[in-house]
């Protein structure tokens, strides 16, 4: 079968709209929602006394977070980079969460830099909102 230079060039065109149409259908990376993965994990699961029932607690400090998570009814402590606290949530086990979706911010009431906790403590809130945490907001002091 022999091509006419017509038909060369509409096969060149629709291998080219192949190729665009492929690489715009790419994966993008979807936005992390904790919120459906705590309630998928069926979280209340974990609170087997009334000491034992505590989620996340972010303290807003000058360099980052201070979190405090439970296990059982112990607390662990971890400092967490600003840039850093989007994975951590994530990576948190869903027995952390075992009052659901919700987490606790206090920014720090020992400030020197009250820029720095202003700017942090919004950027912990515009994270945890991307996550589709709710957010219990207990002012300092």
């Amino acid at each position: 079968m022999q091509l006419s230079p017509n038909t060369s060039c509409d096969v060149t065109v629709l291998a080219l709209i192949f190729i665009v149409t492929l690489s715009a259908c790419k994966s993008t990376p979807q936005q992390i929602d904790l919120r459906a993965r705590i309630a998928a994990a069926k979280t209340a699961q974990y609170c087997h006394s009334p000491r034992a029932c505590f989620n996340p607690n972010i303290l807003v400090v000058e360099n980052g977070y201070d979190i405090t998570i439970f296990v059982g009814d112990r607390p662990k402590h971890e400092t967490v980079p600003a840039d850093a606290l989007a994975g951590y949530l994530v990576s948190l086990p869903m027995n952390a969460w075992p009052q659901g979706p919700t987490i606790l911010i206090t920014p720090s009431d020992d400030v020197i830099d009250g820029k720095a906790i202003e700017r942090n403590l919004k950027e912990a809130q515009r994270i945890c909102n991307s996550l589709s945490l709710n957010i219990d907001f207990r002012p300092g002091g």
